[in-house]
């Protein structure tokens, strides 16, 4: 009667173990396998009966358990002991072909048999479970690398709200929008990875998104707020705020534990750029607001110099004919006069460079080219500024033969009046300055060589800047605009202008025109 209800119990066990489920075909080419395994002992144990004994033969058996239990779990393995152990029970106990066990102590063989096979396949799911957690995480980590990687290289917030979207959409395989407040405070959908996406039309999911601002918590689907939203909304939050919400709505309607998890960690990361982002823009308006509060402190400062300076000669000198006309002489008065016409020569100078660099800044400086010969460019340039040249030694060369080039005539000249000036201003009375032209590398170069003070290292990038002057020992006027306007008018022309020290004394400021008009 023991031994029935043993029986019994045997087949229920048998019955429970072959409920297995076949989920890949992987696990079903392992059981096959393992079979196979169970088989192949069977037939060796057969052949070598006699000489391997009743006992060995048992433990052979053991090899296709601890096989199934390994590579599959503790149901496959159970099925697969109690298959060994019923071919070794009916095939090679006593008595023969019958499931009676005529020694009782074979029991506790059977029962060995399915304890290797529970507690091996018990190990066999925790270390599978473990490598699936570090898959996950893999998965998880790498998602976050690529997330970063894409909101590092973002240049700007349209850029990076789409990375976003994006990135989730196909890690989740869900449908994925961005909701940021606008400018009257009310949230909007910045991105979504489709057109019409429910997230964006649902008005459960829209107060969902709202509620998730306010509160910085999840809602939505799976929680216990606005359960009616069709998406789940997390706050895209730093430490200080909430910046956006991030809403998902899966294919299956369902997020597991592992997708939150992985959500809330790439709302995260893009709170993280968002706010770089921010904090970037407000440097740049800090920047910008430093650079225009200098230049402003430039222009006032060089206002009240460059106009007050011979506002103030003009003045004296007028005062004194006026008032005093009797006491001077023909050559007095005109000495006078010729320093009224030069403080009303450098005021002008002084008003053309501000509205020259207003029309370059504004677009409205236009070009007229014309084909033209750069040695009467020259000539001409030199024989209208022939009184400030006074006092200097101003040397030309130029090559025969030189190519015409199709600039505007006017502005050219005005590029080489304001590179003499500087050449006179920053070198000492009597010194030479020379002018050269060339052909090279089939672009025209037209250099301006001084004798004075040179360039200090690190000045040549910042030396075109406006209102930018270089440190002289001398009290040298002007409104550090001429070379800027400079660059402005070759670079127009499709030309590059350069400064460079000289190996000895001096400096020397070289710009290059096109020798083809197709510029234009």
């Amino acid at each position: 009667m023991g031994r029935s209800n043993y029986w019994r119990k045997i087949g229920r066990a048998i019955h429970a173990s072959l409920r297995i489920d076949y989920t890949t075909d992987q696990d079903s080419r392992l059981i096959i396998f393992s079979l196979f395994l169970t088989a192949a002992v069977t037939l060796i144990g057969k052949l070598y009966s006699d000489y391997l004994g009743l006992t060995n033969i048992g433990m052979l058996y053991l090899l296709p358990v601890i096989f199934a239990a390994s590579r599959l779990g503790v149901r496959q393995s159970l099925f697969i002991a109690l298959v060994s152990v019923l071919c070794w029970d009916v095939l090679f106990m006593p008595p023969i072909l019958n499931l009676a066990v005529s020694d009782t102590r074979h029991l506790i063989t059977f029962l060995v048999f399915m304890m290797v096979a529970y507690t091996t396949g018990n190990m066999s799911d925790l270390l599978r479970c473990r490598a699936q957690e570090a898959t996950q995480r893999e998965k998880q980590t790498r998602v976050l690398y690529e997330l970063a990687r894409g909101l590092s290289a973002a240049a700007d917030l349209d850029m990076l709200v789409s990375q976003v979207v994006k990135q989730t959409a196909e890690t989740l395989d869900a449908e994925a929008a961005l909701f940021m407040p606008g400018h009257n405070g009310e949230l909007r959908v910045v991105a979504a990875n489709k057109t019409l996406t429910d997230l964006a039309s649902s008005p459960n999911d829209l107060l969902a998104a709202q509620w998730t601002f306010s509160h910085s918590q999840p809602s939505g689907l799976g929680t216990d707020t606005f359960t009616g939203a069709r998406g789940y909304h997390v706050p895209v939050k730093t430490e200080e705020k909430t910046m956006a919400v991030l809403a998902v709505k899966p294919s299956n309607n369902l997020l597991e534990a592992e997708q939150i998890n992985l959500l809330q960690a790439l709302a995260g990361l893009s709170a993280l750029a968002i706010a770089r982002l921010e904090l970037a823009e407000e440097a740049h308006d800090v920047r910008t607001l430093e650079a225009s509060e200098r230049l402003q402190a430039a222009l006032f400062n060089s206002i009240s110099h460059d106009l007050k300076t011979p506002l103030t000669s003009i003045m004296s000198a007028v005062s004194s004919l006026v008032d005093d006309e009797a006491i001077y002489d023909e050559e007095q008065k005109a000495t006078l006069l010729n320093g009224i016409k030069l403080g009303a020569e450098r005021m002008n100078r002084f008003v053309n460079n501000l509205l020259d660099m207003a029309r370059l800044e504004s677009g409205y400086m236009k070009l007229n080219p014309d084909w033209s010969d750069i040695q009467d460019i020259i000539g001409v340039t030199l024989r209208e500024n022939q009184e400030i040249l006074k006092g200097h030694k101003v040397k030309v060369e130029i090559p025969d033969a030189l190519p015409l080039i199709k600039v505007d005539y006017a502005l050219i000249e005005q590029v080489l009046t304001n590179l003499l000036h500087n050449a006179v201003k920053y070198s000492p009375r009597h010194s030479e300055i020379i002018v050269s032209a060339a052909e090279v590398d089939g672009l025209l170069k037209v250099s301006v060589t001084d004798q004075g003070e040179g360039i200090t290292p690190g000045d040549e990038e910042f030396i075109f800047d406006k209102f930018y002057r270089l440190q002289s020992p001398g009290n040298v006027s002007g409104t550090g605009l001429g070379l800027s306007i400079c660059r402005g008018i070759i670079e127009a022309h499709g030309g590059t202008i350069w400064a460079a020290g000289q190996s000895e004394r001096g400096s020397r400021f070289n710009f290059t025109l096109p020798v083809a008009g197709d510029v234009f």
